[in-house]
């Protein structure tokens, strides 16, 4: 009898102590309160497998510390039939959205989007799932909710039509989402979330944006074409409105047998503050909107959101912000981002690696946060990277992008690469005095990619940027452009010896495209001011000066030349930089046919060899207009 008694209290005393070590496996609790694992969820639109492995092979960095989700809603490829004929820039933006019904549709709405194309997306959905699956890891889904729908369902289905959601500046086609006050809609997500997690049961967040890029809550305060829906529902609040599409959700999971946390994103989703307060307090079980006591979120990201289409930029200076306020065994759900441009572009595998490792570090190390202690910790990371005979500089190369990225957030925080080189496609078009001497062969190859539901206004007014004019402070972008050179200096001066030149020797190209691009958004901005001052002398057909002579000639001359050399120059830059590397670290379609606003074609540099020869054909276009100097 004693010995059995012994024997039962070994077994209670190894138990015991395999739950102690399991409960004591991501860190002493902070605050002397019970340690809870963190969550991991990765946002990334990477959808080749391959990459796909590395990526869940850098992540896994972080189990030590909670349970890792990765994104697997990911479409297989563009939308194509979501774009209306003759092309609208809006749905352009919506064209790579993920959403249950693109990867398992209702039977309703089967029908109405092609077949191939859910096959594919849910072929790789399951591929991704069994990756995870077998490193032990979850999944997530991140969609755009209530996403839009083909115009011919709601022709079958009248009584679901919720909001127009498309933005009247931006869009050449109204765009409607179902209405998530009608029990119809309901059921029909309900019954998707259902089978998606009886198909995918690895899938444990469902996370969403809405009122933004292809989707809209009914009678919202800020849904782009005001506040509409169906009159049978504007009883509803925005707060209950939300609430019935998260139970949606939350029923789905239900009849699959299935725990699902729904996060509705605070930072993407446009709401009035009033609505905020509504929704927050209207929460169901198990759902979330903001960072609570109870429910701390966290939110880190790369740099692509900032430098797109450039790739491959990580400042780990910049980066400990992000990461400031992480705590192992606090339970903080933390989101890190790494996709940019509607799912056009993610961040390199250097990057992403670099990002877990800062992340792994600030919670291995959880390193105290004072002045001094920081200071060391950036030396030791100099000297890490660039070793010791090159710490000193590249700290300093850092500091140098930390503080020119800071003055362009202070200066001209709009200035987006993306929005405006790319989207007006600043980067491959020609700069020139008079726009409209252009023939339509000359303008072929870049206006149809222009942001703006107006060819004549996307051919005539460089800084209409969607929909809204803009400007740039006289001297700052030359400023920053300095800045960023003179970092990329003295990247190229680091040792070659240095344990992580190669990625540094990348970075230093990714900011040379940056800078370029960047460049390129304040020379056209210039231009606009000048052909701004001139619009009538611009109007009409060429005219010859008047034969007074004039010294300096139109005081706009000379200026509009040397911006116009600027932008000739810098157009070369970018080819050279280009050519030696660079094509590594920008995001170009894969084929002409996906070209679109938002990322640029396979045939850039043939494109920007175009430029300059069209700039250079219409080079004396501006004595037509515009005295020159008489001396």
């Amino acid at each position: 009898m004693i010995g059995k008694k012994i024997f039962l209290s070994a077994i209670f005393f190894v138990c015991a102590s395999a739950l102690y070590a399991k409960k004591s496996a991501y860190g002493a609790p902070p605050g002397g309160r019970e340690s809870k694992p963190l969550i991991f969820i990765v946002y990334t639109c990477v959808n080749d497998l391959n990459d796909f492995k590395k990526l869940v092979g850098q992540a896994s960095r972080l189990k030590p510390y909670g349970r890792v989700q990765i994104n697997i809603g990911v479409l297989a490829d563009k939308g194509f039939y979501e774009i209306p004929k003759g092309g609208s820039p809006w749905h352009e933006y919506a064209s790579l959205n993920p959403t249950p019904y693109k990867f398992f549709p209702d039977p309703k709405i089967a029908p109405f989007i092609p077949a191939e194309f859910v096959r594919k997306n849910r072929q790789l959905l399951l591929e991704k799932a069994r990756i995870l699956r077998e490193n032990d890891m979850d999944a997530a889904f991140f969609g755009y909710e209530p996403n839009f729908l083909p115009e011919s369902f709601f022709e079958a289905y009248p009584e679901m039509l919720g909001p127009r959601v498309d933005h009247p500046r931006r869009s050449n086609a109204k765009a409607f989402a179902p209405c998530i006050s009608v029990k119809e809609t309901q059921e029909m997500y309900a019954s998707m979330m259902a089978e998606m997690l009886r198909t995918a049961p690895e899938i444990k967040t469902f996370s969403f944006k809405t009122n933004d890029a292809g989707a809209g809550i009914s009678w919202s305060d800020w849904l782009y074409s005001g506040p509409n829906g169906p009159a049978s529902t504007k009883r509803f609040s925005t707060g209950e409105r939300v609430s019935q599409l998260m139970n949606a959700f939350r029923e789905g999971a239900s009849r699959a047998n299935k725990e699902l946390a729904v996060y509705m994103s605070e930072g993407s989703s446009n709401f009035s503050d009033v609505e905020k307060e509504d929704i927050q307090k209207r929460l169901p079980p198990n759902c979330y909107y903001r960072s609570t006591d109870s429910a701390e979120i966290k939110n880190i990201s790369g740099f692509l959101s900032a430098t797109y289409p450039a790739s491959g930029y990580f400042n780990p200076l910049s980066f400990e912000s992000s990461v400031r306020g992480l705590k192992k065994g606090s339970g903080q759900r933390v989101f890190i981002t790494l996709r940019a441009a509607y799912d056009r572009g993610n961040e390199s595998l250097d990057v992403s690696d670099l990002i877990f490792e800062m992340i792994e570090r600030k919670l291995r190390d959880d390193a105290p946060g004072d002045e001094a202690s920081q200071l060391q910790q950036r030396q030791r990371l100099s000297e890490a990277w660039a070793g010791g005979k090159s710490a000193s500089l590249l700290l300093n190369a850092l500091l140098t992008l930390d503080e020119a990225f800071k003055y362009k957030n202070n200066v001209m925080p709009g200035v987006s690469p993306m929005y405006w080189g790319l989207n007006n496609r600043y980067i491959n078009r020609p700069l020139l005095i008079a726009p409209q001497l252009l023939s339509a062969a000359e303008e072929s190859y870049f206006l149809p990619y222009i942001f703006n539901v107006s060819k004549e206004e996307g051919r005539m007014d460089y800084t209409d940027i969607h929909g809204a004019r803009r400007s740039i402070p006289a001297g700052a972008m030359k400023n920053f452009v300095s800045r960023i050179r003179r970092a990329c200096d003295m990247l190229e001066q680091i040792d070659a010896s240095a344990p992580r030149k190669a990625y540094l020797h990348k970075m230093k190209i990714s900011l040379q495209i940056y800078a370029s691009v960047m460049r390129s958004c304040g020379n056209f901005a210039a231009a606009q001011e000048i052909r701004d001052r001139n619009a009538d002398k611009l109007k009409g057909p060429m005219h010859g000066p008047s034969k007074e002579p004039i010294w300096n000639g139109d005081p706009d001359f000379i200026p509009f030349t040397e911006i116009m050399r600027d932008e000739l120059d810098n157009t070369q830059d970018l080819i050279n930089t280009l050519k030696n590397g660079g094509f590594g670290m920008i995001f170009l379609a894969k084929d002409a046919a996906h070209e679109d606003t938002f990322i640029a074609g396979p045939d850039l540099l043939n494109q920007l060899v175009k430029k300059r020869k069209i700039m250079l054909d219409h080079w004396l276009d501006i004595e037509g207009y515009l005295a020159s100097p008489f001396k």
